[in-house]
């Protein structure tokens, strides 16, 4: 790069306007966040539809890095816990949200490779053809998790994307929550 490149002759003459609006990138996040903690009665109602013994938990407060919704089955045994060894979630990153690439909300398993249910789920040829099948990313945290982007037109589409999120959230309890029953009868929690 040099002083002739045109793009950087043009960040020169525009730089003051150009950091006014890469500045938008917090307040946009900040919204972001706002509307995702608004989803909780979604959420919840979400949860009542999958069954009398399917629990939400909310971990929406504003310290949180990685604010969520995870849900849970009672016979899992996990009580109340924030932080349970496995759940179906949807979070993102405060702060960070921006709705574009991977700075968007996402869904999936969550479960440590650390606890033994996290890695009898792992370990589970069912749990690795659904992720296989539904085509999901796999991380130390999650076993298996996807992106759900929304629309172009977000916000002005933002109802169509509460939908989409509730829908994904529901299609990843569909595919993963009979396998975190066996694993916990495998693997009882601690």
């Amino acid at each position: 790069m040099s002083f002739d490149d045109e793009r950087v002759r043009f960040y020169f003459r525009h730089r003051e306007q150009i950091e006014q609006w890469a500045a938008l990138r917090s307040e946009a996040a900040a919204a972001v966040d706002e509307w995702m903690t608004q989803l909780a009665p979604d959420i919840e109602e979400l949860a009542k539809s999958l069954g009398p013994d399917v629990r939400v938990r909310a971990i929406t407060s504003a310290d949180q890095a990685y604010p969520s919704y995870r849900l849970t089955r009672a016979s899992w045994g996990f009580g109340d816990a924030d932080d349970p060894p496995a759940c179906v979630a949807l979070e993102w990153l405060r702060a960070r949200t921006t709705m574009r690439g991977g700075s968007t909300p996402y869904v999936g398993l969550r479960a440590t490779k650390t606890h033994p249910v996290g890695a009898t789920l792992r370990a589970s040829e069912q749990v690795r053809q659904a992720r296989l099948a539904r085509k999901d990313n796999a991380s130390a945290w999650w076993v298996a998790y996807a992106y759900v982007m929304p629309a172009a037109d977000f916000p002005s589409g933002a109802d169509g994307y509460r939908d989409a999120l509730r829908d994904a959230l529901r299609a990843v309890w569909e595919a993963y929550a009979t396998n975190v029953d066996i694993a916990c009868r495998e693997q009882p929690p601690r």
